[in-house]
């Protein structure tokens, strides 16, 4: 604990604003009495300088040459109202010493920029200039659309996702503020691509103008001091006109920065008050200077109440930072910001009374016609821009929809020399986010980007249609789809901090007539798609007239398959069937497994190979494998009602019920409102689609340790079954009946053998599936397979079957063996 965390702890409390606005009105009205003025604002310049050190010394800021010098140039000036106090007003030491301070101020500007360029050509923690455009996100985000810089499209989401559209300044990273800290994760997809070519046109008129305008500065002083007489003090004079420049940068640099850190911002409004009070000496004559006497004591007394405040807010830690100062305004704003120049002109005409050190007017005419031209310049950069990246997706820098199409009628397509259309969508996307979030879900789609950039040559065209969708335009003689699939898929991607292995489909199209309806290129793209889909997804499709009547008639059973799931009972009604598992040995009944039915009102009862896969794709299987859940628990707790006794059921779970981050809190709830013990339940999840490493794991553990039992369905013709048992707690194999039909014909198997063996090392039970005949049967329990289920044992049942099944089995559960054909 100690002081450290003691400091930090008093230092996150910004001050109640009640205290500082007492304290300003205070000064505002002793500022009315010109006898206290000269205490007023010494005493207050030199508790200003304590503050700054106290500050400095309290939150200890990273950047502190820049308070340094603010506390430098408060005692400078603390210092001349000392020498005209005891030695008189108008001592040339006291004029020194003003001047040493506003040194200091210069100093505090060029050093606001220094920190400002070194943080853009160093790429300070992820963040870069405007210019190359991107997004500043606060928090999590997944493709906010905006406009950043001159222009480029970006997003300022903080701390929600898909919150909505905004204006940033800043590029091509997420800057996520937390705890007080800054973290920065660069996404150069954008950048990779958009490579702002009218920000170096930018940069050199901002620096024209900078040029122009110190030039009539620096002319305008020059002729002041030639023209001052004898023994006037030239710091009077010159002054003034620093003060004009200043001014004008401190008011640019808060018009055109994003989220000013209170301190900073008060620190800028002292100063431009203290360069009021000078100017309204300077100019305030004739019979009306006491209003502008009156005006300047005000300036000067809130400048210095400022000055105080301003280093006892706790966000003058960071208040030079990078990332304060890297946080720009829109375009729009920034050319807003260069209003402040275009006064600059005119006051600095205003500041010498008297002709003898104005320049000619036609300078100053001059001035401002070129601030003018530096605002065209910009504004025309800006237009230049959007044409350009109003076709850009903001977030990979490719084509977006509308430069899609463009593209698309560029192309020049003939018989001998067509091009193919591509276009290919990442498969299982959908659960990237809800399980790593939307935010690794963008980044996902950033390295896909660059891995197509990568791979396709300079005569292809791509292009992100919007979702994880990409569409490919590939030249005559390009590298085949096939081939790019391989290159940019082969290899896992990081999501989230973990390699994930990324799958994706695609349907191709050939476009061989100049002119096509891009619509019905893209129609025929999708239908494609939609076919490598259906094939199990992670191939390529290409498409073929045929293949629209299938989409059209899997598309209708889709739209029923979503009518019955919303209740519609004229499209069709679901089932649930029920298959005994059955002791070899015994003839036991120790459970049954759930198979899910669809009865369709026009197709009849339609098995759930027919329909399933096409769930799958359409995001709806997690939604059945629930139902059936529910249904078979609810069936469980209705035998138990009935007195048929104690008995498991086997619920299936699909690959979208796998990825579910709430796949284990849905399974207790549901056992909870059946009232249905854990042990009761068996999940069994398959090896037909390869999972990411880390899909369902938590979540079997949870509820193995809650009492559920996990089978591994179709053991021995998956992806990884080894890696499956080390993966998931499992307790029971269930061997595919492709490895237990062997033995319908042959004695014994060595496969069987072997893996008889490993499940007993790994103190797990088998169950054999598809036992046709019982030669068949007696050889698995010959083997040592103790479980067993098929057709020759029992079918699958329909609930009310079922429960007459094992009413007939009696309290011993014992199935007669072979049993009867109840369906």
């Amino acid at each position: 604990m100690g002081m450290k965390e003691t400091t930090g702890v008093l230092a996150a409390r910004p001050l109640p604003l009640v205290l500082p606005l007492l304290g300003l009105l205070t000064l505002v009205v002793m500022a009315g009495h010109p006898d206290l003025q000269p205490w007023l604002l010494l005493t207050g310049t030199w508790v200003a300088v304590g503050t700054t050190l106290g500050g400095i010394a309290w939150y200890r800021p990273a950047e502190w040459i820049a308070w340094g010098l603010v506390a430098g140039m408060l005692a400078l000036w603390g210092g001349a109202g000392l020498a005209d106090l005891f030695f008189g007003s108008g001592m040339a030491f006291s004029a020194v010493l003003v001047s040493a301070g506003q040194v200091c101020a210069v100093g505090v500007v060029v050093r606001l920029f220094w920190i400002r360029r070194r943080g853009e050509g160093a790429g300070t923690a992820g963040i870069e200039d405007a210019g190359t455009g991107g997004a500043v996100v606060s928090g999590v985000g997944n493709s906010g659309v905006g406009n950043s810089g001159a222009g480029i499209s970006g997003a300022v989401n903080s701390g929600a996702v898909n919150s909505g559209a905004a204006n940033s300044g800043a590029s091509a990273g997420v800057i996520d503020v937390a705890g007080g800290k800054t973290r920065c994760i660069s996404f150069p997809g954008a950048v990779e691509e958009f490579g702002r070519r009218g920000d170096r046109l930018s940069r050199y008129a901002d620096l024209l103008l900078l040029v122009g305008v110190f030039g009539v500065v620096v002319a305008q002083t020059v002729a002041t001091v030639q023209a001052l007489p004898h023994g006037v003090s030239v710091t009077a004079a010159v002054v003034p006109v620093v003060d004009v420049v200043l001014g004008g940068l401190l008011v640019r640099f808060l018009i055109s920065r994003d989220r000013v850190p209170r301190s900073i911002f008060l620190g800028v409004a002292a100063a431009f008050l203290t360069l009021v009070n000078d100017l309204v000496v300077v100019v305030g004559t004739g019979e009306r200077a006491p209003a502008h006497a009156l005006f300047g004591r005000v300036a000067a007394a809130v400048a210095v109440g400022l000055f105080v405040w301003a280093p006892l807010e706790p966000s003058m830690r960071a208040a030079f930072s990078p990332a304060s100062l890297l946080r720009r305004r829109s375009e729009s704003s920034r050319l807003i910001a260069l209003m402040p120049l275009a006064v600059v002109p005119v006051l600095l005409y205003l500041v010498d009374g008297d002709d003898a050190g104005r320049l000619p007017g036609l300078v100053y005419v001059l001035t401002g016609v070129l601030v003018a031209l530096v605002a065209l310049v910009r504004g025309a950069a800006a237009v230049l821009d959007n044409e350009r990246l109003i076709e850009r997706d903001w977030y990979t820098g490719l084509l977006n929809r509308r430069g899609m199409v463009r593209a698309f009628l560029e192309l020049n397509p003939s018989p001998q020399r067509p091009w193919l259309v591509a276009l290919l969508d990442i498969d299982d996307f959908k659960q990237v986010n809800d399980t790593f979030g939307h935010y690794a879900g963008d980044d996902l789609l950033v390295q896909i980007a660059r891995r197509l950039r990568g791979q396709l040559g300079p005569g292809a065209v791509i292009a992100r249609p919007g979702g994880d969708e990409f569409l490919l335009m590939l030249p005559p003689g390009h590298l085949p789809v096939d081939a790019i699939r391989e290159r940019v898929f082969t290899a896992p991607f990081t999501v989230a901090g973990h390699e994930m292995p990324v799958r994706a489909s695609f349907g191709v199209t050939e476009v061989s007539v100049p002119g096509r309806d891009e619509a019905e290129v893209l129609t025929e793209a999708d239908i494609a798609l939609y076919s490598a889909k259906a094939a199990g997804r992670n191939t390529v499709v290409v498409y073929d007239p045929k293949q629209r009547e299938q989409v059209l008639g899997r598309q209708a059973m889709l739209t029923d398959l979503r009518r019955t799931m919303d209740g519609d009972t004229t499209a069709g009604v679901f089932e649930v069937y029920y298959q005994p598992l059955v002791e070899l040995g015994t003839g036991l009944i120790t459970g049954c497994e759930a198979l899910m039915r669809w009865r369709h009102a026009e197709r009849g009862l339609v098995r759930p190979d027919d329909f399933f896969g096409l769930a799958e794709t359409s995001g709806l299987a997690g939604e059945l494998d629930r139902w059936v859940l529910q249904e078979a628990l609810g069936q469980v707790a209705a035998w138990e009602a009935e007195g048929i006794g104690s008995i498991y059921v086997s619920v299936n779970l699909g690959r979208t019920s796998m990825l579910d981050p709430r796949l284990a809190d849905a399974t207790l709830e549901s056992l909870a409102c059946a009232g249905v013990r854990a042990s009761q339940l068996h999940l069994e999840i398959t090896e037909h689609d390869e999972l990411p490493p880390e899909a369902g794991a938590l979540a079997l553990a949870l509820l193995t340790e809650a009492g559920v039992r996990v089978s591994l369905d179709d053991f021995g013709i998956g992806y990884t079954s080894l890696a499956y048992l080390h993966r998931y707690p499992v307790r029971q194999l269930k061997l595919d009946r492709s490895i237990t039909c062997n033995l319908q014909t042959a004695q014994t198997s060595p496969l069987l053998e072997g893996i008889v063996a490993l499940a007993r090392s790994l103190k797990v039970d088998v169950v054999a599936e598809g036992i046709e005949t019982e030669p068949q049967r007696e050889r698995l329990a010959d083997l040592g397979i103790a479980y067993g289920q098929g057709y020759h044992l029992c079918r699958p049942q329909p609930a009310a079957l079922m429960t007459t099944l094992l009413r007939e089995a009696g309290p011993a559960k014992l199935l007669r063996t072979p049993a009867p054909i109840l369906s």
